[in-house]
C-alpha cells in the first residue's frame, strides 16, 4: 500500500536529558479505549523510561500499551465512562531539523508460511514484521539530515495544510541521502527513511 502527499517535515530528539512528569490528564476517544496526553508537551515520551498508566489513580501493570510518539495509552477493553485515566514517564524534547515538499511512502509487510500437517493441505500465512519506506524530496540547505545517516529520527507526512494538521507520523532511520544540484542552480536533496516502528495517523 502507497500513500503520498506534498509537505512533509524531520524532527530530532534533542541532547537534553529526557524530563519527568506526572500523572499527566489524558483525553478518550469516543470508543473510551485510546487515551490521549492532553499536555502536548508531553506527547513525545522517552523510550527507555518506564511508564506508569492509572486508572481512578490506581496504577494499572497490564491491559494497555502506549505509543511513545503521540502520548496515547492504548487498551485492550473499553474503559467505563466516569474512569479517568493519568500517565506518569518521561518525555523528551524534539526540534524541527528540515522539511520536504513531496513524499511517499509504501506501508510493508513480512509475510511467514506457518502451514503444518493439520492445515488439511492448505497454504497458511501471517503477517509478522510491520514497517515502512519513506521517500522524500527537499531543497538542500544545510548537512543536518545528512549527519543522521544511520541514526533515528521522527518523520511526519502531512496529508493537508489545514489547522487539524492530519498527518502520518514514525521513528525512521535516515537509510540513504543523495544530493543534486540542477542547471538552475537549485540543489535538490532525495532521502530515504526506513521506519523502525509503526505508522501513526494523527489529527490534532
Amino acid at each position: 500500500m502507497a500513500i503520498s502527499g506534498r509537505i512533509g517535515a524531520v524532527f530530532l530528539q534533542t541532547d537534553d536529558a529526557p524530563l519527568e512528569f506526572i500523572k499527566k490528564g489524558t483525553s478518550p476517544d469516543p470508543q473510551r479505549m485510546r487515551y490521549t496526553i492532553t499536555d502536548e508537551d508531553c506527547r513525545y515520551i522517552d523510550k527507555n523510561s518506564n511508564v506508569t498508566v492509572y486508572i481512578n489513580d490506581e496504577a494499572v501493570s497490564s491491559g494497555w500499551w502506549i505509543e511513545h510518539l503521540g502520548g496515547t495509552v492504548n487498551f485492550i477493553s473499553p474503559l467505563d465512562p466516569q474512569d479517568e485515566v493519568t500517565v506518569s514517564g518521561k518525555r523528551v524534547i524534539v526540534e524541527q531539523a528540515g522539511g520536504f515538499f513531496n513524499w511517499s511512502v509504501e506501508l510493508k509487510a513480512d509475510i511467514s508460511d506457518i502451514t503444518t500437517f493439520e492445515s488439511g493441505g492448505f497454504k497458511e500465512t501471517l503477517p509478522t514484521i510491520k514497517g515502512f519506506l519513506v521517500t522524500a524530496e527537499c531543497y538542500w540547505a544545510n548537512e543536518k539530515l545528512s549527519q543522521r545517516a544511520g541514526r533515528e529520527v521522527i518523520v511526519a507526512l502531512y496529508l493537508d495544510t489545514s489547522p487539524g494538521k492530519k498527518r502520518y507520523e514514525g521513528y525512521a532511520i535516515v537509510s540513504s541521502d543523495s544530493i543534486e544540484a540542477s542547471v538552475d542552480d537549485v540543489i535538490n536533496e532525495s532521502i530515504e527513511f526506513e521506519g523502525t516502528d509503526r505508522l501513526y495517523y494523527r489529527e490534532d
